[in-house]
């Protein structure tokens, strides 16, 4: 017995980058918050490349990190 051929269509596969993410420290240095591509993880590092925390952006892009530690512009 042979059943009738079936059709498969592979998926599209997204080649394009997402945009640069953007990002404000609050005054008190507590809180990063932003837009990035929906359902990326958005990660803070130190400058040895430790991550200090991590967050996944939301259906919006939108997303908020507190960080362990007050930090300054530039640090």
């Amino acid at each position: 017995n042979t059943s009738p051929a079936a059709t498969v269509t592979a998926p599209t596969i997204d080649t394009t980058p997402p945009a640069e993410p953007t990002a404000t420290l609050s005054e008190d240095g507590k809180t990063i918050t932003g837009k990035a591509e929906a359902g990326s993880t958005v990660s803070v590092k130190d400058d040895a490349g430790n991550e200090l925390t991590h967050v996944i952006a939301d259906k919006d892009g939108s997303f908020t990190l507190n960080l362990p530690s007050a930090q300054t512009n530039g640090q």
